[in-house]
């Protein structure tokens, strides 16, 4: 039983894990409600994407998906160029069942927030950039973006 005199929970270590899974049965559903055709690739062994998903006429594109709660920073360095890579981050919403956010992006916009964020802030050698970077553009639910 949980001791009530902590005011915050202990830390868990496995909530990213978990973050990053929920995100990515989130954008395959959204993906798959969208008439697209949805494949989980092998985790850590398929380094380029997550999803690789492709349309019914047979084209296929890459899907590399970004989990964080409580718009935490997106930590990604910049991938080489991949022919078809989309992004999407998702801002996965806490046990108070908030709303899911989508934003998504193509791999140069991506890597475009990479740079403008190391621009901002040299001293932070973490590869990746804030949230707020992401919520600034025009990234939220615009699912356009990708190739129908």
């Amino acid at each position: 039983m949980p001791d009530k005199r902590l005011k915050h929970r202990p830390r868990d270590p496995a909530q990213p894990s978990r973050t990053q899974w929920a995100a990515q049965f989130l954008v395959a559903a959204e993906l798959v409600r969208r008439k697209y055709i949805v494949s989980f690739t092998m985790g850590n062994t398929t380094p380029m994407a997550d999803l690789m998903v492709g349309l019914p006429n047979g084209e296929q594109f890459w899907v590399d998906v970004k989990g964080v709660v409580k718009h935490n920073s997106v930590l990604q360095a910049e991938k080489p160029k991949l022919k078809g890579l989309h992004y999407i981050v998702v801002n996965v919403a806490d046990e108070k069942r908030e709303e899911d956010e989508f934003y998504i992006l193509t791999q140069e916009e991506f890597n475009d927030l990479i740079r403008r964020y190391a621009t901002a802030q040299p001293k932070d050698r973490k590869p990746g950039f804030t949230f707020k970077y992401v919520r600034e553009g025009h990234f939220r639910d615009n699912w356009e973006t990708l190739p129908h």
